[in-house]
């Protein structure tokens, strides 16, 4: 006789060898209890897939966003969502949705800042970061802006070429009948790549090639040639720091990036033609920072997507680099530092994201820059 399920693992503890042990070399023999009527693990829902993972609108605006639950062998599961939404930039309607392989809410945008819809379900989350700037009269969708430009280090050229940003931006031009284009500069020794992806042989000579938040406020609060030729090639301008620069020691530190970051917001006010988009900063990997530095790097990025800074400032918009890749901000010993699943490593001290993690930001990242362009007129535009 061959018993299955929950009736075998009853039987195998009964009858076993007579101790704990012996039951559960039987029960591993087995694969376990709760398995169902044929042997097979009963389907269990794991994995929440939101659509879109990033969004932005203009105040008054709304868009359906849609979560799509997999069990563990990733085949579509019913499943009950309850929805949410953290930093107070709008509201959702149903608050949940029942016994469905996908669900479905309609977020409205009433707070200029940045916040997130969060979709939970048998304690399992996903996520869309949420931007909401001020109306600015009809968005950039009549091509007013199509020159995106990213400023970056060596973490943004994963994102660009790991996370196939371009061709996330073809891919949309051909389906959206779309002109946008993504250009990029790394350091100053590789310098500029042009549309198609190409080294130009030209480089910006960004100042020190410092794109920390002191480099960064440089570049924009003072005259130098590097800034001129940026804001006269490009249109959308998205720039970083590198991961060390999560390494916030302390209030002193992180009051001085807000200075310069404040510093950098007053420059873009006086160039409404140009679309700012400041992103907040990389992880550092768990073994290369401590809980004070890590608790003050989300301190910095809700601050950079807040309504504080960003309020009363259409042209100036946040990406939140630092949620996407970030442990939840959940009181444990790992909290706000690289997730695991995003290291390059597990055994050194290496920040730079995975291709895991780059597969993730670099489409994101690319939506949301033409999100912004399309939610943001220029005066004339």
């Amino acid at each position: 006789m061959r018993l299955r399920g929950p009736v075998a693992c009853r039987w195998l503890i009964a009858a076993g060898t007579g101790s704990v042990l012996g039951g559960l070399i039987a029960l591993a023999a087995l694969g376990g209890c709760g398995g169902s009527a044929d042997g097979g693990l009963q389907p269990v829902l794991t994995t929440l897939t939101m659509a879109p993972q990033v969004l932005t609108l203009q105040l008054g605006q709304s868009r359906q966003l849609s979560v799509a639950g997999s069990d563990q062998n990733g085949e579509p599961i019913g499943f009950t969502a309850s929805w949410s939404v953290e930093g107070g930039v709008g509201t959702v309607n149903p608050g949940r949705e029942r016994n469905a392989t996908t669900c479905t809410c309609r977020f409205s945008a009433t707070t200029v800042g940045t916040g997130s819809v969060v979709a939970t379900a048998d304690a399992v989350t996903a996520r869309c970061t949420v931007t909401v700037t001020e109306a600015g009269g009809g968005g950039g969708g009549d091509g007013t802006l199509t020159n995106l430009f990213f400023l970056h280090h060596s973490t943004g050229e994963g994102f660009v070429d790991e996370g196939d940003m371009r061709g996330y931006i073809d891919a949309y031009n051909a389906a959206n009948a779309t002109s946008y284009e993504l250009w990029d500069h790394g350091y100053n020794g590789e310098g500029l790549r042009d549309a198609e992806g190409v080294w130009t042989g030209t480089s910006y000579q960004i100042p020190d090639d410092n794109t920390d938040p002191d480099g960064l406020h440089r570049l924009w609060t003072t005259d130098n040639g590097a800034r001129d030729a940026i804001l006269e090639n490009h249109q959308v301008i998205a720039f970083k720091s590198c991961f060390p620069a999560s390494a916030i020691r302390d209030d002193d530190r992180l009051d001085e990036y807000k200075a310069w970051y404040r510093g950098i917001r007053d420059f873009c006010d006086t160039r409404p033609d140009r679309l700012f988009i400041v992103m907040s900063t990389p992880l550092l990997h768990r073994l290369s920072t401590n809980l004070t530095e890590a608790d003050n790097a989300r301190a910095f990025a809700n601050w950079l997507k807040s309504g504080e800074y960003l309020s009363g400032h259409p042209n100036v918009v946040c990406f939140d680099l630092f949620d996407m890749l970030a442990h939840p901000d959940d009181g444990g010993v790992r909290r706000n530092m690289l997730r695991w699943e995003y290291e390059a490593a597990h055994n050194d001290g290496d920040s730079h994201p995975n291709q895991a993690a780059n597969e993730v930001v670099g489409p994101a990242l690319a939506q949301f820059m033409i999100d912004a362009a399309e939610a943001y007129s220029p005066p004339g535009g």
